[in-house]
């Protein structure tokens, strides 16, 4: 009896225990149940895998250039690769051919030499960051255009067919398009991506309209090139602002100042390309 009683005793000393205990874990009447803060740790760049490009045969066909000093113009490889004569067009019926092209030998890069000589642009020195706004300026479908992208992170771009490469590029969400009614981008290739001081950020090489992303070449692919062929870039060249609301207009401002330029790739001469 003595036992049963004691035991009796001890259950109830645990019973009020662990009343005791869960009363006080209980949140009071009206209090909100707040929960700690979350910190997300920051990603690194979006690796979304590799994408290849089958290059056909050069046709006659039109892109982008930008100055960037002394006569020399930047560009995409595939619009300039296979081209017999090519040059910036300078008006109706009018333009001024490259004494020279140079190639990158690995990316979708390329120099053009031309005797014009407008002002240059900057480049930016530091790395990219993820969200960052982008802004490409240049003639998609023959005509002034542009485009307002987000940086998503970057992918690796392979290209087969007349010539390959494999490289890597920056991956961007299109957020806006100018005109509004472009079905592709097409001759937006070779001008440049600009970030929202007017620094050169990449060259814009390609493009998918169904998931509506646009690639840039890597800044450290575009000084490979410039350094094997002793370009050397302002660093005080004048910077100007970008953003959604008026990156339309500024664009107008710089094709204006034939700082960018349309690229016209004939295939009926000679070639004249020098690979590095």
């Amino acid at each position: 009896m003595d036992r049963l009683l004691n035991g009796l005793a001890y259950l109830a000393t645990i019973v009020g225990v662990l009343y005791a205990l869960f009363s006080y874990a209980r949140f009071p009447k009206n209090e909100v149940v707040r929960r700690p803060p979350v910190s997300y740790a920051e990603g690194e760049y979006l690796d979304v895998g590799t994408f290849t490009i089958d290059l056909s045969p050069q046709q006659p066909s039109i892109g982008t250039a930008f100055a960037i000093g002394g006569g020399w113009w930047l560009t995409a490889r595939h619009v300039a690769d296979g081209c017999d004569t090519i040059g910036l067009v300078q008006g109706p019926r009018k333009g001024i051919g490259a004494q020279q092209i140079v190639l990158h030998p690995n990316a979708d890069v390329a120099l053009l030499a031309v005797q014009i000589d407008p002002e240059p642009f900057a480049f930016f020195n530091e790395d990219l960051q993820k969200g960052q706004d982008g802004f490409a300026i240049g003639y998609p479908q023959r005509s002034p255009g542009g485009v307002y992208a987000q940086l998503m992170g970057f992918n690796r771009m392979k290209q087969r067919g007349r010539y390959h490469t494999d490289e890597l590029v920056h991956t961007w969400a299109e957020r806006k398009r100018a005109p509004d009614s472009l079905p592709s981008l097409g001759g937006l290739s070779g001008g440049p991506m600009f970030n929202d001081r007017g620094q050169v950020i990449g060259i814009l090489v390609a493009s998918t309209n169904r998931r509506g992303r646009v690639y840039t070449s890597d800044l450290t692919s575009i000084r490979w090139l410039l350094e094997r062929a002793s370009v050397f870039p302002n660093p005080y060249a004048p910077l100007f602002p970008l953003a959604a609301d008026n990156f339309v207009g500024q664009g107008d401002t710089l094709r204006e100042d034939f700082r960018i330029a349309q690229v016209f790739c004939d295939v009926k001469q000679p070639s004249r390309r020098r690979r590095l």
